[in-house]
């Protein structure tokens, strides 16, 4: 307090510094591989039993990434809509995914890009 009025603190981390627009939209989209093992792991000693129509959640699969977003705390995640199969169906889904899980798809993973 000074002369009786209390004083404002100093903000702590952003100091209001210009900053670019977190978010960055690619047009068109880009082809690429994601790791749902990396993405979705599984724990050390799992208790469930195999079921043949169950979700494909421990491959690479091909998706194509939308969008870049920079979060809070300053890692890159990618938008991305690929297909997860269970059984002989396949089901699309899309959602922020972390930039460590996903790669450029080359011309050799063609057989497994959306076409």
């Amino acid at each position: 307090m000074v002369d009786g009025v209390p004083r404002r603190l100093a903000s702590i981390g952003y100091n209001g510094q210009p900053l670019r627009p977190p978010l960055r939209p690619l047009r068109p989209a880009v082809q690429v591989l994601v790791d749902l093992a990396a993405l979705f792991p599984r724990p050390a000693h799992p208790t469930g039993r195999y079921h043949p129509q169950g979700l494909q959640m421990h491959r690479v699969v091909a998706g194509r990434l939308s969008c870049w977003g920079l979060c809070e705390q300053g890692d890159w995640w990618g938008l991305v809509t690929y297909d997860v199969s269970f059984g002989a169906d396949s089901a699309a889904v899309t959602h922020w995914v972390p930039a460590w899980t996903l790669r450029p798809a080359e011309a050799g993973d063609k057989a497994r890009l959306p076409r």
